[in-house]
């Protein structure tokens, strides 16, 4: 472009400013919409990711807005196409820093339990009707990840196109706290994979 020539005409100039402020406004938006690829917003901090072979939603209402404690929580349900078995191992979480962080493990959920029942009970009022984007709705089935005391916990789950898989996860930060910005909650199994973003404020 000629500098010269924009300089010439004030308008043009101005014109030209606008436009490079709204293509610099929406670019990062662009980025986000190929890098979640699949994912439509379906509240202020609810998503939900939906492709040929995985159907998954996730909630985090409460941990949005209350994440300076070490454990964040993320509603999620999930359907697939085809009978497929989820282990914890397969769930992530990944940081804006690009850190993958893992699953909590049972071991340390059970050692924090006051702390955990804490944040439960906060997030009480918070609950997000995941089954609601479901047509399986009958067919729900628990994940059982982590157990309170007294309950049964198991390392993995089973989904397939009848039946939606619905739990909670919880999520330790390495720091004691967790920094706002746009996390990824990562589920990827037998070249499945879904991303959906976890934006906390």
């Amino acid at each position: 472009m000629n500098v010269q020539g924009t300089l010439r005409h004030p308008l043009s100039a101005l014109m030209l400013a606008a436009g490079m402020t709204v293509w610099n406004a929406a670019a990062p938006a662009a980025q986000e919409d190929r890098f979640f690829r699949y994912v439509k917003k379906v509240g202020r901090a609810a998503v939900e990711y939906w492709d040929a072979d995985i159907h998954v939603v996730a909630a985090y209402y409460y941990s949005q807005r209350n994440h300076e404690s070490r454990w964040l929580l993320v509603e999620t349900a999930v359907s697939t196409t085809r009978n497929m078995t989820i282990d914890r191992r397969n769930i992530t979480l990944v940081t804006p820093a690009g850190r993958a962080v893992a699953l909590a493990t049972q071991v340390r959920f059970a050692k924090d339990i006051n702390r955990v029942q804490a944040l439960l009970q906060n997030a009480s009022v918070t609950r997000h009707d995941l089954l609601s984007y479901f047509s399986q709705r009958s067919g729900q089935e628990e994940m059982r990840l982590f157990a309170l005391p007294g309950d049964i916990v198991l390392t993995n789950f089973v989904t397939d196109v009848h039946h939606v898989a619905v739990g909670d996860l919880f999520f330790e930060s390495p720091t004691g706290a967790w920094e706002a910005g746009l996390h990824s909650l990562v589920i990827e199994r037998d070249g499945v994979r879904a991303s959906l973003p976890i934006d906390l404020e």
